[in-house]
Parts: structure tokens; sequence; C-alpha cells
């Protein structure tokens, strides 16, 4: 009976990346809703910086994947060199 070993590291990048879009979501969103209640602009504003944080947050998000990625292929590409070596010490 063979089980699926889960890679946590995977589902954590995914689940930062959601967590760096819906921030960059609401903080954008927040500002626009400040904007609109104190200063006095109107609501389109809102609507702008919501808009402004999805694209900064999927920005930022990618951002993150591709230098996640990087550094699994890096560990990927420095455990293969290990891997070659069988750790005999070659004393006889």
């Amino acid at each position: 009976m063979s089980r699926k070993k889960t890679n946590w590291g995977a589902m954590s990048s995914l689940y930062q990346f959601a967590i760096i879009i819906i921030t960059n979501i609401l903080v954008s969103g927040g500002i626009g809703y400040l904007l609109y209640r104190f200063a006095g602009m109107a609501k389109i504003w809102i609507s702008f910086f919501l808009l402004f944080g999805a694209f900064s947050g999927i920005y930022n998000g990618i951002k993150y994947l591709l230098k996640e990625a990087e550094r699994y292929d890096r560990n990927k590409n420095h455990d293969d060199k290990d891997s070659g070596d069988n750790g005999a010490s070659g004393d006889g």
C-alpha cells in the first residue's frame, strides 16, 4: 500500500502566492476607500485602486513564484551533484 507524498514546499508557495495577491488587493482597496471617504474623491478611485491592487498583486506573486522556482532548481541541481558521490572514502 503506497501513499502519495505531499510536496509541502509547493503547497506553501501556492499559499504564499494567494496571500500576496489578496493583501495587495486589500491594501490598495483600503487606500481607495480612504481617499473616497476622507478626501472626498469620487467612488471611481476605489475601483481604480482595486484594479491596481489586483495587477500589482499578480505581478508580485509571479515574481515570488519565479524566485521560488529558481531556488528549487538551484537546490535540485545541488542535490543531483551530491547524489553522484556515493559517500565511499576510497579506503580499501
